[in-house]
């Protein structure tokens, strides 16, 4: 007996995008189905265990802005968090935390089961099958446009659905001459759904990516490390958060007592021992990274062995991220480069896996021992995993709209991976504009658009739209012309309000973000009206901060925007 069960949207894959768009869906008020290989990984970490960095950070801000979970999930799980570029401009500064990879999956499905009137299931989906009616021009409402056909033969119907499939699209790990099929290591790929898409009429490209060897933290000599501490003063990805006495938050952040207070991790517990200098007396409990460097023997085994390296062998086929290369990419491209910094970030609060961030190989795994031993830290490393790269099937530049959807099918929405990107938080941010536009296409409602000069995720989609994608792409502060004004500081002011609009956020919360418009407004109109005259006693207080001293009068304003 085959049974039917009709949902207004359907998010298929719960990586990150996946999540995201299910929630958003959710919360626009359309019944949602998310359907998953397998529910014990939802937005699992299958590369870096880390959240945001330049760019990146902004986006997770502004997924939290408009409702997201990403920011939420990082802040219970994070076992390190920094602001990286402080001695630089606001509008580069950004956050990054390392997250318990395994707990992250964890909290991100408690969350998704919280949310009303979404669904989650286990299972693969091999077919989408397209209604007679949905080539042709919608009127009114749009009915059950798709069937959703899984590997058990169940039939699920929607309105609308979101396709958030990641690297598992007919995709395939390899490590040096060892090929399997694979949507990432452990994990099935998804062969009948590429095939069906390629019958669908869309002309899919073949791109990759790549993730590197996992070591035991018990043989590395941590005293061949330099330390990469967490922050010393509290910092989160999320707005909504108040402080002690209900006011403030460690990033300057200030709402009122209405919105939740500070979040406490969602480890406890000490550490896994093997760590030293973990930071246990401060404002969070936090794990340090630690940084080594390749030698000369390390670019020395990389090079005798480049003929075995499956990217430079012609076994790899996808086009790679030029912004994050292979270990033995960088090796070839950058020859006269004397060393590389490699950071050796634990995976979780409890577990000896370590992951060597800046060491992303294809290589055979006996390269790769070899290759790693020939760090002074890592002399008596043991590998417990190798890295390996993956390829798989993304959808070409061209086929979808400013909203996310899918050109060739009314009511399809694409999102993530197989719309050229990689990286998690480009994925949430899509994810979250496609689970948002599906639920309003299913409603028979005007698609949200965000601009270039509004949001780093406008910028993200408008360059999906309208530009050639030959590579993976990945978001830069340098593609924002807009940046001065996209800071991750003022995220909430630029996209709280219209989330609030569309039943994103709770009204209090939108409400808090505008009560925080008309202080800081009033703040800016009361240092332009007070005025700083030079005198001995002024003067000497600037030179004790190192300030430069006053020659005129001015406005409190104008004396803090000099750029001493």
């Amino acid at each position: 007996m085959i049974h039917e069960t009709r949902y207004d949207v359907i998010a298929v894959g719960a990586g990150h995008a996946g999540c995201d768009a299910a929630a958003a869906a959710a919360r626009a008020g359309s019944r949602t189905l998310l359907l998953t290989i397998d529910l014990d990984k939802l937005a699992h970490m299958s590369c870096n265990p880390s959240i945001g960095g330049p760019a990146k950070g902004h986006l997770v801000r502004e997924i939290d802005a408009m409702g997201g979970l990403m920011a939420r999930v990082t802040d219970a799980t994070a076992i390190q968090i920094r602001l990286l570029n402080e001695s630089k401009g606001p509008a580069v500064q950004a956050l990054r935390a390392q997250c318990d990879k395994r707990l992250y999956a964890k909290v991100m499905k408690e969350a998704l089961e919280a949310v009303p009137h979404l669904d989650l299931k286990q299972a693969m989906v091999e077919r989408i099958v397209p209604s007679a009616e949905n080539r042709a021009p919608r009127t009114g409402d749009p009915g059950a446009r798709f069937s959703v056909v899984t590997h058990t033969g169940r039939i699920y119907q929607g309105r609308a659905l979101v396709l958030t499939t990641g690297t598992f699209l007919r995709g395939r790990a390899i490590t040096g001459e060892a090929i399997w099929g694979a949507g990432r290591a452990g994990e099935a790929p998804a062969m009948a759904l590429g095939d069906d898409l390629a019958a669908l009429g869309f002309p899919l490209v073949r791109l990759k990516t790549g993730t590197p060897p996992r070591i035991d933290a018990r043989t590395i000599d941590f005293a061949h490390t330099d330390l990469q501490p967490g922050s010393d003063v509290p910092l989160y990805f999320s707005h909504a958060y108040a402080g002690d006495g209900g006011w403030g938050m460690g990033n300057g952040e200030m709402l009122p007592t209405s919105i939740p207070q500070l979040p406490s991790p969602a480890f406890s517990g000490s550490p896994a021992a093997i760590y030293p200098h973990a930071q246990l007396d401060g404002w969070r409990p936090q794990l340090p990274c630690y940084l080594v460097h390749t030698t000369p023997d390390f670019h020395a085994i990389i090079r005798e062995n480049i003929h075995r390296a499956p990217m430079f062998s012609g076994v790899i086929e996808g086009v790679g991220p030029r912004y994050c290369p292979s270990i033995e990419d960088k090796i070839v491209r950058f020859a006269d480069k004397e060393r590389h910094g490699m950071f050796l970030e634990p995976e979780g609060w409890n577990t000896a896996e370590v992951y060597v961030q800046g060491c992303n190989t294809s290589l055979p795994e006996d390269v790769q021992w070899a290759m790693l031993r020939s760090i002074p830290a890592l002399r008596h490393v043991e590998l417990t995993r190798a890295g390996y790269a993956i390829e798989y099937d993304a959808v070409a530049t061209g086929e979808i709209t400013a909203d996310l959807g899918a050109k060739r099918l009314p009511g399809l929405f694409l999102a993530g991976q197989i719309n050229g990107t990689t990286g998690y938080e480009e994925a949430a941010a899509q994810g979250l504009l496609a689970g948002l536009n599906a639920a309003r296409w299913a409603q028979g409602r005007a698609p949200v658009i965000l601009r270039r000069d509004q949001a780093y995720m406008g910028v993200l989609i408008d360059d999906l739209v309208t530009k050639e994608i030959h590579e993976p792409y990945r978001m830069f502060t340098s593609r924002a012309e807009h940046r001065l004004l996209l800071r991750h500081d003022n995220a909430d002011l630029r996209l709280t309000p219209l989330a609030g609009e569309l039943g994103l956020v709770p009204a209090e919360r939108a409400a808090a973000v505008e009560q925080k418009r008309e202080r800081t407004a009033a703040l800016l109109g009361e240092l332009r009206e007070r005025r700083v005259f030079p005198s001995a006693a002024i003067n000497q207080r600037l030179a004790e901060h190192g300030v430069a001293a006053l020659s005129s009068e001015m406005s409190a304003e104008e004396l803090l925007r000099r750029p001493e």
